[in-house]
């Protein structure tokens, strides 16, 4: 399946990478990139591997590290895959509202 990135995915993505800038080293965020793309290989892969969070919105939850989040939906009509949000764990949950 194809993976596309909503304009709230790339947001939040940007906004995942300035608040670990802040706190770790390059390094560390250069080993989460590789992360995402490998996750983002199983995901266009095989997305029904992971739970679905939300019934009413089918939006499916994937952990990529310890704290990192990703939070994705599938559309079967076209065959694709939209990536919703990513959140960093050590944040509070209650201000990602879908």
């Amino acid at each position: 399946m194809k993976v596309y990135w909503s304009p709230r995915a790339k947001l939040s993505f940007d906004d995942l990478v300035l608040f670990l800038e802040k706190k770790w080293e390059a390094k560390v965020i250069s080993k989460l990139f590789i992360e995402i793309e490998v996750t983002l290989k199983v995901i266009s892969e095989n997305p029904y591997l992971f739970p679905v969070i939300s019934q009413k919105k089918q939006i499916r939850k994937c952990l990529i590290r310890k704290r990192t989040l990703l939070f994705f939906r599938i559309n079967e009509q076209t065959n694709s895959i939209e990536l919703i949000l990513f959140v960093d764990g050590r944040r509070n949950p209650l201000k990602f509202r879908f």
